[in-house]
């Protein structure tokens, strides 16, 4: 009898997610100026972003936090249309700390602002499965796999959910592993009236909606927490 398959055609063993493991941000080294305390939050904050919208290029992983990986940011960030005045501005050689701190703070909005689907599906499978995911965004797992193929163009209404996902799982980074984030989105939260994040979102869910915007101030309240492992 054959098996179930996953969104590549590969057999689903349990309830692994349905794509390679999210990339680790184990950050063990902080260089000058980043080790300074106004702006280490906010960067080790644009790096957990930049993961979410996949603008991390093809590092396997983070265990430094310098200024080469905030330009690497920047130049992805670029290269994507996304928050170009202040991606060229990182690009320069030097800053002054309070520059800096401005220009990441105005790259992590930008990012925040501009929603990257293609993108941001392939690295939230990573840290789902595609059933899950499906559900989540409140489509169905075929369709899900034909965008992620890239055979269907995504609505808007699931492009403005992938994006709002995907900034809550940045958000929860700061606290969680993958199985942590997938956990927290089943556990029921007193915040929620006793309901669990993906209940208290429905299937027809806004991501501007009451309800959303409770769940991402609470994901939020994680986001300075040293990951989990």
């Amino acid at each position: 009898m054959r098996g179930r398959r996953d969104a590549y055609g590969g057999p689903v063993v349990g309830r692994l997610p349905a794509a390679s493991a999210r990339r680790p941000i184990r950050i063990a080294t902080v260089d000058a100026p980043l080790n300074r305390p106004r702006l280490l939050a906010p960067a080790i904050g644009l790096v957990r972003r930049a993961s979410a919208l996949g603008l991390l290029g093809d590092r396997a992983r983070v265990e430094r936090l310098d200024l080469d990986l905030l330009r690497g940011i920047a130049r992805e960030a670029s290269a994507a249309g996304v928050g170009q005045d202040a991606a060229i501005a990182l690009l320069e050689d030097e800053h002054r700390p309070e520059r800096l701190a401005t220009l990441i703070k105005r790259l992590d909005d930008a990012l925040t602002e501009s929603p990257l689907p293609d993108r941001e599906l392939r690295e939230l499978l990573r840290v789902f499965t595609i059933d899950d995911l499906a559900t989540l965004l409140g489509t169905a797992s075929v369709s899900l796999r034909r965008y992620r193929a890239g055979t269907r163009p995504m609505p808007d209404v699931l492009a403005a959910r992938t994006h709002w996902l995907a900034l809550v799982a940045s958000d929860l980074a700061g606290a969680y592993n993958e199985t942590g984030i997938r956990r927290w989105f089943e556990r029921p939260r007193a915040q929620l009236d006793g309901r669990s994040p993906r209940r208290a979102l429905g299937a027809d869910w806004d991501p501007a909606g009451p309800d959303a915007e409770r769940i991402r101030s609470l994901a939020s309240t994680l986001a300075g927490v040293g990951a989990a492992t």
